[in-house]
């Protein structure tokens, strides 16, 4: 079977390392990208569109408020994308520019014929259905990350040719049921973890963006902490990947999020530092305990992560217990092959595969 994986940007490595997955299970996968990696990541076939990345489009985004993704529990519902006449009328006029790239692409890589289209992102190559009709006939899936669903709703045309609907953001799961929820899958195996704690312990936290995460309140915590605790605070960011993993594994202490902003649970963030050795605090909410069975993070909340914080500096043994639930749990739960593995449960339920 022959996969194709489409995303905007491999970010995180997650869409390119669910492609390279197939593999395990004799299949092959093919990774194509919108826009480079920001951290670094193989890009696979590069579409390299315009209107993503470039300087203008970020400032525009900043003007316009897109760079705010957070999206509360309470706002949380099903949207359509582009549902708004303007942003319609972007988005069709946008796929003209891209269709004009993607068009030398598709002939150059043969983009159709793969078995399955696996739409990282909830992006058929444009927004509209132009290329959907072309793969009327073809086996669709779509899978959400990040904050796409969350802040800007489903793509209406996606939602109607896709014959398999997954996620792997815990709340998404709240805002359409039907959703199928698989975890981001991790190689812990590709890590090796640290021996030794720090004299000063050090504690780590590396946002790709400050507001999802909810770093404004994890450095209000920790300076007040600071003067009754003596520990040093490291925050990662704007750096490559490589840089960002040397940085992580002189920690002690790992932070992923607190808060629930624009996401919930934990990210890829937080598998690094359990693969690391390193005992990680972030927030799952209770009703999304049962999607994360047995899980070793050290779960606080905004009001009592400062208290948690206190007590995994000074109890040494709780420190030693989370780092070896976290190594255990890191090196299963997230593994590729399990992930496949979700992933072809559907395949099989609707007689992809055998």
């Amino acid at each position: 079977m022959r996969i194709l994986h489409v995303t905007f940007e491999n970010f995180q490595d997650v869409p390119g390392l669910l492609c390279r997955s197939h593999r395990l299970f004799g299949d092959e996968g093919t990774l194509v990208t919108m826009t480079p990696s920001s951290l670094g990541f193989p890009n696979g076939i590069m579409l390299n569109y315009p209107l993503l990345n470039s300087a203008f489009i970020r400032q525009l985004r900043s003007m316009t408020g897109r760079v705010n993704v957070n999206v509360g529990e309470h706002e949380l519902r099903l949207r359509t994308k582009g549902e708004r006449v303007g942003s319609r009328l972007f988005l069709h006029a946008r796929d003209t520019v891209w269709l004009y790239r993607l068009h030398k692409a598709w002939r150059r890589f043969d983009l159709a014929m793969y078995d399955v289209y696996h739409f990282d992102g909830d992006v058929p190559f444009i927004y509209g259905e132009r290329i959907l009709k072309k793969l009327q006939h073809k086996r669709i899936v779509t899978h959400f990350f990040g904050s796409d669903l969350r802040k800007w709703g489903m793509n209406p045309f996606l939602k109607e040719y896709a014959d398999i609907r997954f996620t792997s953001e815990l709340d998404h799961t709240k805002i359409d049921s039907s959703l199928v929820f698989v975890p981001i899958p991790y190689e812990a195996d590709r890590v090796t973890p640290r021996q030794t704690e720090n004299r000063v312990l050090r504690v780590g936290h590396s946002p790709t963006r400050r507001t999802a995460k909810g770093t404004a309140d994890i450095i209000a915590a920790v300076e007040r902490l600071q003067k009754r605790a003596r520990f040093e605070f490291l925050l990662i960011e704007n750096v490559a990947h490589t840089k960002c993993m040397e940085l992580k594994k002189t920690c002690d202490i790992g932070i992923d999020q607190i808060g629930n902003y624009a996401g919930t649970g934990y990210g890829r963030s937080g598998l690094e530092f359990l693969a690391l050795g390193i005992p990680t605090i972030t927030e799952i909410p209770a009703e999304y305990e049962g999607l994360l069975p047995g899980h070793p993070f050290v779960n606080a909340t905004k009001n009592n992560f400062e208290d948690i914080l206190y007590q995994l500096l000074t109890n040494e043994e709780l420190r030693r217990q989370k780092r070896e639930q976290g190594l255990a749990w890191v090196h299963d739960f997230p593994h590729p092959r399990r992930i496949i593995e979700k992933i072809y449960d559907e395949y099989r339920r609707i007689g992809w595969k055998t």
